[in-house]
């Protein structure tokens, strides 16, 4: 799939190539600030991109990490707040399974938006009051898990998850466990059914080589039928 910006088509081979640019930049000026936003604007498109068809998303997390490292010196310009609120709520909706990494991208996105003008504001993709209603659940789940208090934990959509996804443990896991489990499936085809393929495998890997007992969504939402 392709991004358009500015009436430019950008591949996700281009963004790559953008945010490596940037990159070797940011190494020789670390705070080159028009590279600053060009990465962080390019890792939240890549995001989007790597959630596509079962795409490599577990490549998202490192890619959020660095958005959040390098966002605070974005909300730190007038000119580039609005940039740097959207970066952070467009990546964190790419980012699954990663709970406190995505309280930390709201956190900056909150930071951001305080900081702006009436005016400003208006270019948001989300407001201020539904953020901080979501940081306070974030919060309160990430403490319950922590605490082992897994049935205080608040759902957050109609589908049921497993409570064992907020923990630290599952967090610190999961991208490795997801990118073993797509190399372990390099030859199924990704489409209707693929899911029920998935699912065990990381299952396995998940137990087999971290421990954790994770339920899927077939098993926790028994009456739905997925495909």
């Amino acid at each position: 799939m392709a991004q358009e910006i500015d009436g430019k088509i950008y591949t996700t081979a281009d963004l790559e190539e953008i945010r490596r640019q940037q990159i070797d930049i940011l190494k020789k000026d670390a705070g080159n600030a028009d590279a600053i936003c060009e990465l962080v604007c390019a890792n939240a498109l890549l995001c989007e991109e790597y959630m596509i068809d079962f795409g490599p998303a577990w490549k998202n997390a490192a890619l959020c990490r660095e958005i959040a490292k390098y966002i605070p010196a974005l909300i730190e310009c007038e000119e580039r707040r609005v940039i740097a609120a959207n970066v952070c709520h467009r990546a964190r909706a790419a980012l699954y399974n990663h709970p406190r990494l995505s309280l930390r991208l709201m956190e900056l996105e909150r930071d951001a938006i305080i900081e702006l003008n009436d005016e400003q504001a208006e270019n948001l993709e989300m407001g201020i009051d539904p953020l901080n209603a979501e940081i306070t659940r974030y919060s309160l789940n990430i403490m319950a898990a922590d605490q082992k208090r897994f049935d205080d934990i608040e759902n957050d959509g109609h589908l049921r998850k497993d409570p064992i996804e907020w923990t630290a443990e599952y967090e610190e896991a999961i991208a490795r466990a997801e990118e073993k489990a797509h190399a372990e499936l390099a030859n199924e085809p990704r489409g209707m059914g693929f899911c029920f393929s998935y699912w065990p495998t990381l299952q396995r890997i998940l137990f087999r080589d971290y421990g954790i007992r994770w339920r899927s969504p077939a098993e926790m939402n028994p009456g739905v039928i997925f495909d």
